[in-house]
């Protein structure tokens, strides 16, 4: 889409330090407080090609959002969430990838974070950039927990669509809890954020089994 909205004729490679750039300066400064003349520095660019190519500061950032999700979804194992034989095995091992991949690929994880929060998002490009987190998260219920949910008995009364609205709310909580700790953290190890998997299966027994006395 952005590509068709620009007639400027892209050196690839150029494109790519500067997305790799801007996402960066994005993931550490946040929207607002990100400069362009310090994004293209990175990039070894001037800041005239930045807009030349993209426009403007916010559509920058909706480009970067889309190529951090293709960046993410081409790499990540989705096997890893579908063939758990059961809830809790699926959300521990999820935890635990995303934690791998939250250490491989940490500007990518952390912008992906402050993008699902959207308290520091551009109102220009805000319902592109909501769009596509939507479509994001439709994926994940459907292409991840939904093969798992499909072999479960739940309860009468209980659609999958609830139960995986409170698994990503679960999976969005653990992330922002993680996030600080890799931050202090730079060379930790999944290992090191084993009690974060504790943690989580603490919380999966209370949405399995309820918090109420039998």
């Amino acid at each position: 889409m952005l590509k068709k909205e620009s007639k400027v004729p892209r050196d690839p490679v150029k494109v790519d330090r500067i997305l790799a750039a801007a996402m960066h300066e994005f993931a550490c400064q946040g929207y607002q407080a990100a400069k362009t003349d310090v994004i293209a520095q990175a990039a070894q660019v001037s800041k005239g090609l930045i807009f030349r190519y993209f426009g403007s500061k916010a559509k920058l950032y909706l480009a970067v959002a889309h190529w951090v999700f293709d960046r993410l979804n081409a790499v990540a194992d989705f096997s890893v969430w579908q063939n758990a034989p059961d809830l809790q095995s699926m959300l521990t091992r999820a935890l635990r990838y995303k934690i791998q991949l939250q250490l491989q690929f940490q500007d990518e994880m952390r912008f992906g974070m402050a993008l699902y929060g959207g308290s520091d998002l551009p109102e220009t490009v805000k319902p592109q950039l909501q769009a596509l987190i939507q479509n994001e998260l439709s994926m994940a219920s459907t292409d991840l927990a939904g093969p798992v949910l499909a072999r479960m008995p739940l309860r009468e009364g209980v659609s999958p669509a609830l139960v995986e609205g409170l698994i990503q709310g679960m999976i969005t909580l653990v992330s922002q809890q993680a996030q600080p700790f890799l931050d202090a953290h730079p060379h930790a190890k999944v290992e090191d954020l084993e009690w974060l998997v504790d943690e989580v299966q603490q919380y999966l027994d209370v949405l399995e089994h309820g918090f109420l006395q039998a």
